[in-house]
């Protein structure tokens, strides 16, 4: 009778531990903010999930807060999703701008900035970027200052963009 119930414990166990597994490996893992590039949205420590199931489903949107490979460093970055595939940008005068094929500007409004903001390129000189491949996204910290993105990078290609970023009702701010 001890066997019966040590089997079962380990079958229960086991079922745990690979429903966990897909939970985490397909559905949703947390996740801790290192560093300050989108501040003030995310502070540094701040916790956050990864949604993995939603991008299974539909593309990244404009605004959408991703989680992705940074591909110079190799490492796992949170950014926003600024440009879609098929767009130009440009950035000048503290803004970010989307062109349209005859290169009228339209401005990003982007009203989850601190209103002190100021959007720069790299080499803070007026640029504007190349379009945006296709299966590609262009992504920006919102600590524009202090944020290195696809203004050094350049855009994402959707394969190194792992899940959706969403803030726990509990985080600091």
């Amino acid at each position: 009778m001890f066997l019966f119930y040590i089997k079962q414990t380990f079958r229960i166990l086991g079922s745990l531990v690979l429903i966990i597994l897909f939970i985490r490996g397909f559905v949703c893992e947390p996740g801790r903010i290192n560093g300050r590039s989108m501040e003030s949205t995310f502070i540094d420590e701040d916790l956050f999930f990864i949604n993995k199931y939603v991008l299974l489903l539909r593309e990244p949107n404009r605004f959408d807060i991703v989680q992705a490979i940074d591909p110079h460093s190799k490492r796992l970055v949170i950014k926003r999703v600024i440009g879609l595939p098929g767009e130009r940008l440009s950035i000048h005068n503290g803004k970010v701008f989307l062109l349209d094929d005859e290169n009228a500007e339209t401005e990003l409004v982007e009203n989850y900035l601190d209103s002190d903001t100021r959007s720069h390129s790299n080499d803070s000189k007026p640029t504007t970027y190349t379009r945006v491949a296709e299966h590609s996204y262009f992504l920006m910290g919102d600590n524009r200052e202090n944020s290195t993105d696809s203004r050094v990078y350049g855009a994402i290609h959707r394969s190194l963009i792992y899940g959706l970023v969403m803030k726990p009702p509990f985080s600091s701010q």
